[in-house]
């Protein structure tokens, strides 16, 4: 086995512990050759620097993009995961700068349990609202990867499909990075390795999750504002309002359009997302002080309660 994995380093300053802890976690936990092929564009000098210090970290120096959030994300990952098929690889793994493995044989284990009818694996956030391939943690073969050439976002052709329509409504998700790998299974009646939330412990039901005893996520690292999807509301609700509602409006009589803006405020009631934001911020920091003041147990707890 010869794994790559891929990694955009997108993480603000004061996350040096952080980053530290993801390279030392890796280094420990995986028992194959690998190298990690890095994207840093945008992270701060010196932990760019850190990185090029590590002997298993290539760098590479990718052209600089204006997108920002998953289309960032995406242009960056598909160029590493480019990069390291060229080597020769014969299987790729993506993590995000604060997921990384718990335990020894991880790798191992993983690429045993795929084939060329289940030719990836990869995390679930939440079964309910976001039911898709997550990147916080992928292993995927080599060889499909050259062969399909999967993309980790659609292009507006595939989200107007009749597919991904059915798609979505049976697997509900927030569209961001690994809805290609979903839809594309989806579409070819390909099986995919699930790995669910696997917590004995917690202090959130979101940061600092573990998937299938296998991966650590701290989440939302890389964003300024702690967000996830389900946590402002119920996720088709508001997808309703916010997508359907205006649509829908334009095309009715007035009497009809306050109609239907009265329900919608009645269904979905307005929600005060600042201070949601303020609450995941906090829940976020505890989580993070508790997991870098003792990283072995804290990851402990998460998996044994």
């Amino acid at each position: 086995m010869k794994l790559g994995i891929a990694v955009v380093y997108l993480v603000r300053e004061g996350n040096e512990r952080l980053l530290d802890l993801h390279l030392e976690s890796i280094r420990r936990h995986t028992g194959v050759p690998y190298v990690i092929y890095a994207s840093a564009n945008r992270l701060a000098a010196g932990m760019q620097a850190t990185l090029r210090r590590r002997p298993e970290v290539r760098a590479l120096d990718l052209p600089a993009t204006a997108l920002r959030t998953s289309e960032e994300h995406a242009w960056y990952l598909e160029q590493l995961i480019a990069a390291a098929l060229d080597d020769g690889v014969t299987h790729v793994a993506v993590f995000h700068v604060d997921s990384f493995p718990v335990r020894p044989g991880w790798a191992q284990e993983t690429a045993e349990a795929l084939s060329e009818r289940r030719p990836f694996a990869a995390a679930v956030r939440d079964t309910r609202c976001d039911d898709k391939p997550f990147t916080a943690f992928m292993l995927m073969q080599g060889k499909f990867l050259r062969e399909r050439r999967p993309h980790f976002l659609l292009d507006g052709g595939e989200r107007r499909s009749a597919a991904y329509r059915k798609y979505r409504r049976r697997f509900p998700h927030h569209p961001d990075s690994g809805v290609g790998f979903g839809l594309l299974a989806y579409r070819e009646d390909l099986e995919w390795l699930r790995l669910e939330r696997s917590n004995r412990g917690e202090d959130h039901a979101h940061f600092g999750s573990i998937y299938g005893d296998t991966v650590f996520h701290l989440g939302a690292a890389a964003w300024r504002r702690k967000d996830f999807p389900g946590s402002r509301g119920p996720t088709g609700l508001l997808d309703l309002r916010a997508r359907l509602a205006p649509m829908l409006g334009h095309a009715l009589p007035g009497r009809a359009r306050r109609a239907l803006k009265g329900w919608m405020s009645r269904a979905v009631p307005a929600l005060d997302i600042e201070a949601k934001y303020a609450v995941n911020e906090a829940a976020f920091e505890a989580v993070r002080q508790r997991l870098l003041a003792d990283p072995d147990a804290y990851l402990a707890h998460l998996r044994s309660g």
